[in-house]
């Protein structure tokens, strides 16, 4: 997508996802239906006719008109012709999520966070914070009849929570909408909403079966409930050392699953977005200044922020009737500060422009910036030393403040300043710095590489 030109002829070519705010909750989407809808646009199948997808002796899903005829997924065939004898059955074309991707890229338009379930059942998405759901929902506008839909911190109770209400759905119990003393419950016209606060994970899976533990498997389940445990709840009340004695390692992971303390993320489908930035030069004498880039740096942090993330790679090219110039920079933490990116390019620049001769300064017609390793800014940024409550960034050329600043904020002992005779630890500056790497996340360093 290209932009339109600026006052300074800033060409952008963007490679990138609306994300919105910053990213924080999790939610699992089981869409009835899109898996009818996707087999009938590629088998030609009349739309009116009811359709529904069965893998080996299993309906995996279903149309709205087998879904009103009493078809369910999870029936055997047979139990969908006896409930259905007009209903079509054909077997998925691809057991995965790979025929979702009309699905799949409707999603990737508005968050590049999006994982296909491996069971071929669901999706889970990071929709950013903010975005009320119907805004998702509209995105998929007749591409599946009903969807339930369940939000938490947590990736393993986002998924179990959805399929514990497709359940109930199925076995014709009322959800009734509202408050809960875990979070919400919200019904729309083809939707099903359940909102897991924070902090509320273990109140609202105490009552969940332990057929709902969907990373175990089936002969780990089997054998909880061969030991008596039948819910959640009764495995809140274990310590992961006992439980270690009857399923091994995989007692861990399910503690910390059932009291909703998962940490994993939704993995991104897509190849990571990057953003880049072409600036053509005119005059390469009289324009090429650092002053050349604030327009674009501007549109990149302020995209950056509002999506929550930022780039752990900066590369810059200088273009001209000559072999192209590159240098590059890789970050610790993710970048997104306005002031940071200018700081950061202004360095960079200054030292390609000192590596290069008066004939090649001459001959440069464009200069291209490209930003890549967008990942979720883990933390709000700020400027070492910069008071919480202003709002005007402020820029910090002194160590000493810096570290003043570090010390206001996070206490006399964050620091280790040592002494002029210790032998264990030298106050040299070059040492001080190194230490400032691990809390200001923008700092850069030549031999540094990114994260993870």
């Amino acid at each position: 997508m290209t932009l339109p030109l600026t006052e300074l002829m800033i060409i952008t070519k963007q490679v990138f996802y609306r994300t919105g705010d910053r990213m924080s909750e999790i939610h699992y989407f089981k869409l009835i239906g899109a898996r009818a809808y996707q087999e009938k646009v590629n088998r030609k199948i009349d739309p009116g006719f009811p359709l529904a997808v069965s893998f080996q002796d299993s309906i995996l899903d279903c149309d709205e008109h087998s879904f009103k005829d009493g078809v369910r997924p999870g029936d055997t065939i047979r139990q969908a012709r006896l409930a259905s004898p007009l209903c079509k059955i054909v077997p998925v074309s691809d057991p995965t999520s790979n025929e979702l991707k009309h699905i799949l890229d409707a999603f990737a338009t508005m968050t590049p966070f999006i994982e296909p379930d491996t069971e071929g059942c669901g999706i889970f998405v990071e929709i950013p914070v903010g975005k009320p759901l119907d805004e998702g929902l509209a995105l998929l506008d007749g591409m599946f009849h009903i969807a339930v839909v369940a939000k938490s911190r947590s990736k393993f109770l986002a998924k179990a929570g959805s399929v514990w209400t497709a359940q109930k759905l199925f076995r014709e119990r009322k959800i009734r909408p509202g408050k809960k003393p875990w979070g919400y419950v919200e019904t729309g016209a083809n939707y099903i909403s359940i909102d897991i606060k924070q902090g509320k994970e273990a109140v609202y899976s105490a009552g969940l079966p332990l057929s709902l533990l969907w990373p175990l498997p089936p002969d780990v389940i089997s054998h909880l409930y061969a030991l008596g445990f039948s819910t959640f709840k009764d495995l809140q009340q274990m310590v992961a050392n006992r439980l270690t004695s009857q399923i091994g390692d995989w007692a861990y992971p399910v503690i910390d699953w059932v009291n909703g303390r998962d940490c994993s993320r939704v993995k991104q489908l897509y190849p990571k977005p990057y953003i880049e930035k072409a600036i053509p030069i005119e005059n390469p004498m009289a324009d090429f200044t650092p002053r050349i880039f604030e327009p674009a740096l501007r549109e990149v942090s302020e995209q950056l922020i509002q999506s929550g993330t930022g780039f752990k790679h900066l590369t810059i090219t200088l273009s001209g009737p000559f072999k192209p110039v590159v240098r590059e920079r890789k970050a610790v933490r993710p970048v997104c500060r306005l002031d940071s990116l200018k700081t950061l390019v202004s360095q960079l620049f200054e030292e390609m422009l000192s590596e290069l001769s008066h004939e090649v300064l001459c001959r440069i017609s464009a200069v291209s910036l490209i930003f890549k390793d967008i990942d979720r800014v883990p933390v709000a940024q700020m400027a070492l030393g910069q008071s919480v409550s202003r709002n005007t960034a402020e820029t910090c050329v002194s160590l000493e403040r810096a570290l003043t600043g570090i010390e206001q904020k996070y206490g006399d002992s964050a620091l280790i300043w040592g002494h002029k005779h210790s032998k264990v630890f030298k106050p040299e500056i070059l040492r001080r710095e190194k230490m400032l790497a691990f809390w200001d996340p923008v700092r850069f360093c030549k031999t540094q590489m990114p994260a993870g």
